[in-house]
């Protein structure tokens, strides 16, 4: 197979990713004018700063090229990150999420500290036991409660004394609510570290629609930039106050990264001045449609889990579940079939489900009415029925980012 082989292969990826309809809760549509820098010859060249008035970064004495108007980009996107966060101190180098969780507890903790974390089958991420293991911290497991939708506090702060814990690094990734995190900072008290992974809910959080985790007793916010904040596939961490950013940041600028991957920082700064723009009233609408999607899935008979709100959902996740339809692998060929893209997973009680995203199809401009749709194209999927013409015909209308730099709202 010679090269343009391979290419016209991709391009044909490329025409099917567009007749999707996007249901996964961690994708994101990111817009043209963030995208446009992506395949620039920069991304060839290593950003390392603006440099001194001659241009120059100068690291005493390795020297390198400057790049002033990147970097008047990049400051005002993290002076605008740390006002919609409420943060000290955001950093906006780290290539992924995994990476930049491992940049938050390699420079919080030291080895042979106890790191707690969230269990798999309560909605934590599949990676992080591994790199607090292999990294020579203890891991501790803590406990949720299905029934509440929230951490049992009072076990929580028991396993974290006995096992004389330093941080708790809330990773989760399956979650239609705010987490108890004043209970858990008050039972914990001002000494524990608190690092909460926003990485599904940064954009909910920017906008002012989620909770505050400083305002509420986290230290340090950790993420990946994909998911309700739609931007490329980057990492971030935002500190709360001076002391322990300063301390982090050491460690981290010393050697946690070197490349912060050119293209892919000026799409994210883009992405975050886009939020700090049209960011309350695109995480206003995310909200919206969730609650407005689960309430049309209820209205067809299908069985949604409710927040610990009483909603559908606090945030962009919505989980509808699906074992009466029986195994979720040839419910999944059926989806994919019908050009629809979800997950599956049966963490938080053992019950399969979907867990779908109202993110994608937010930035795409659709509101109240297209839910009532998306939910009928669910049903009819789930009950075998061949739509793939209808939802390709429908997904063709909603191929530009709304809320953003494109499209503003």
């Amino acid at each position: 197979m010679n090269i343009q082989d391979y290419y016209s292969q991709i391009k044909e990826e490329e025409k099917h990713n567009e007749q999707l309809l996007h249901l996964t809760a961690n994708e994101p549509f990111m817009s043209d004018t963030a995208r446009a820098f992506m395949d620039s010859p920069l991304d060839d060249r290593y950003f390392m700063g603006g440099g001194d008035d001659d241009g120059i970064v100068d690291f005493q004495p390795f020297t390198f090229r400057g790049m002033p108007a990147l970097q008047t980009l990049v400051s005002d996107a993290q002076s605008s990150a740390r006002e919609m966060l409420g943060a000290y101190d955001v950093n906006f180098g780290f290539l992924s999420g995994v990476h930049a969780m491992m940049c938050a507890i390699l420079s919080t903790t030291e080895p042979g500290d106890a790191v707690m974390t969230v269990g798999l089958e309560f909605g934590g991420h599949f990676a992080t036991q591994g790199i607090v293991e292999r990294t020579g911290r203890k891991h501790v497991v803590t406990s949720y409660n299905f029934d509440t939708l929230s951490f049992d506090v009072e076990k929580l702060a028991k396993d974290y004394k006995a096992a004389n814990a330093k941080a708790f690094y809330m990773d989760v990734s399956f979650y239609i609510n705010p987490h108890n995190l004043r209970e858990i900072r008050e039972a914990l008290g001002e000494d524990a570290l608190i690092i909460y992974d926003a990485s599904h809910t940064l954009g909910l959080i920017m906008g002012q629609q989620f909770q505050s985790p400083f305002s509420e007793g986290a230290n340090v916010i950790c993420a990946n930039t994909h998911k309700t904040l739609p931007g490329p596939q980057k990492g971030i961490i935002a500190f709360r106050d001076k002391e322990l950013a300063d301390k982090a940041s050491a460690i981290i600028n010393s050697g946690l990264y070197s490349s912060q991957h050119t293209a892919s920082m000026i799409a994210l700064s883009t992405t975050v001045l886009e939020m700090k723009q049209y960011g309350e009233d695109y995480a206003k609408q995310i909200i919206t449609n969730s609650n407005g999607l689960g309430s049309e899935l209820e209205k067809l008979g299908l069985k949604v889990r409710k927040a610990n709100t009483g909603r559908y959902s606090e945030n962009h996740q919505i989980h509808l579940f699906t074992e009466e339809f029986g195994d979720y692998r040839n419910l999944y060929k059926q989806f994919i079939k019908n050009n629809i893209s979800v997950n599956f997973d049966h963490t938080l009680g053992g019950k399969m489900y979907i867990r779908i995203g109202t993110q994608d199809l937010t930035r795409r401009g659709m509101k109240e009415k297209e839910m009532t749709i998306v939910a009928s194209f669910l049903n009819d999927s789930l009950q075998g029925k061949d739509i793939s013409n209808q939802v390709e015909t429908f997904t063709s209308k909603y191929q530009t980012a709304h809320y953003s730099f494109d499209k503003p709202n």
